[in-house]
């Protein structure tokens, strides 16, 4: 398929990534491209970041310009011009596994990287963790579920492992765990996991490091694959 609309958004606080979004825009305009609310394809410039902000918008292919060090991206801000003519000309895509999750049943943002809590204050939670008919009880400083696409960045950071892009699994890791009594753990997409804790701290609740709200004792997260994945355009 031929691209002849699209989107384009930029990270407002990078002069880089403004500089490019002008030269991309030129370059749209010089193959008959026109920027649209109903786009085939999502442009985003500036870095893992600028993706996974713009959550409006999954469910259109994307293709992304950041820096060399960016994980998601599939050009740098030096190499776009050579990547971006051959998607337009023939736009294919690559899926990749989205996680959705629910606070007491009230649907969340779908995440691209990641859902998690993790307490701010520096002491432990007591996690408890119900994965089909496996529990699990131990105590950390948070707790992040990861998607494939997610694995390089928190989750590895976290002693999680770095798994294959296109994988049909999300993994749980511990943000911290006492004594490492909770090793990562990688589960099929068709099994979902509830999240409680026990105690009175007030956690707070994240999706693709942005803060949506907390989470008490009283609470129940529940994570499980997405039923439709997110696209990214295949360079």
């Amino acid at each position: 398929m031929r691209v002849t609309k699209a989107a384009l958004f930029a990270n407002s606080r990078k002069p880089i990534a403004l500089k490019v979004r002008r030269n991309v825009l030129s370059f749209l305009s010089q193959r008959g491209v026109s920027l649209s609310s109903s786009p085939q394809l999502v442009i985003t410039v500036g870095g893992d970041g600028t993706v996974l902000y713009s959550k409006k918008h999954y469910g259109v292919p994307y293709f992304s310009i950041g820096s060399s060090t960016s994980f998601i991206c599939q050009a740098d801000f030096s190499n776009w011009r050579s990547k971006l003519p051959r998607v337009l000309s023939s736009l294919k895509t690559e899926p990749r596994l989205l996680l959705s999750s629910s606070l007491n049943g009230k649907p969340l943002p779908l995440a691209l990287n990641e859902v998690g809590i993790r307490n701010p204050a520096p002491r432990v939670l007591s996690l408890h963790i119900a994965a089909g008919k496996r529990h699990f009880a131990f105590r950390a400083d948070g707790m992040l579920f990861s998607t494939p696409t997610g694995s390089p960045a928190y989750c590895y950071s976290c002693g999680g492992k770095e798994m294959k892009k296109n994988a049909r699994n999300y993994q749980a890791v511990a943000i911290s765990p006492f004594r490492r009594l909770f090793p990562p753990t990688i589960f099929p997409a068709s099994t979902a996991c509830t999240l409680r804790f026990s105690g009175r701290e007030r956690a707070q609740l994240f999706i693709d490091g942005q803060v949506f709200g907390s989470m008490t004792e009283k609470d129940t997260l529940v994570i499980r694959a997405a039923k439709r994945p997110f696209l990214f355009a295949k360079v």
